[in-house]
């Protein structure tokens, strides 16, 4: 039964590595592309750590796996809101048809530094 359910997560697995990568190919800016290979890769590789960890069933192992999983849970948000930041410091545009630009007019180059991000908080507990 144990390799059913393994090989239940590896192929969950692949898809969701397989989808990432479709979405790489199609999606149109660096920031769409960024969200789906941080959402989608992520899920896959966490689904064949697991399909992993069933298999082998050895309690060491899966105690790293699970210290990976916690590692990788942490740190792939992180990064990609870090290069979805540094992107948009760079100025990299963003899709014509993207709705919204929270940042927009914000960064201030001289100071490096986001201007007015402090302020509209204040304003809005100002407000309540």
């Amino acid at each position: 039964m144990a390799e059913y359910i393994a090989a239940f997560f590896l192929i969950i697995g692949t898809l969701f590595i397989f989808i990432a990568s479709i979405g790489l190919l199609k999606m149109p800016d660096v920031y769409l592309r960024m969200s789906t290979s941080a959402i989608a890769a992520t899920f896959g590789v966490l689904s064949m750590l697991v399909a992993t960890a069933i298999h082998f069933m050895e309690l060491t192992l899966t105690l790293h796996i699970i210290g990976l999983i916690i590692f990788l849970m942490l740190t792939v948000p992180i990064g990609a809101h870090m290069l979805g930041r540094s992107s948009h410091i760079i100025g990299l545009e963003m899709w014509d048809k993207t709705v919204c630009d929270d940042l927009k007019g914000k960064f201030n180059k001289d100071t490096n530094d986001f201007d007015g991000m402090e302020e509209e908080g204040d304003k809005q507990e100002g407000e309540n």
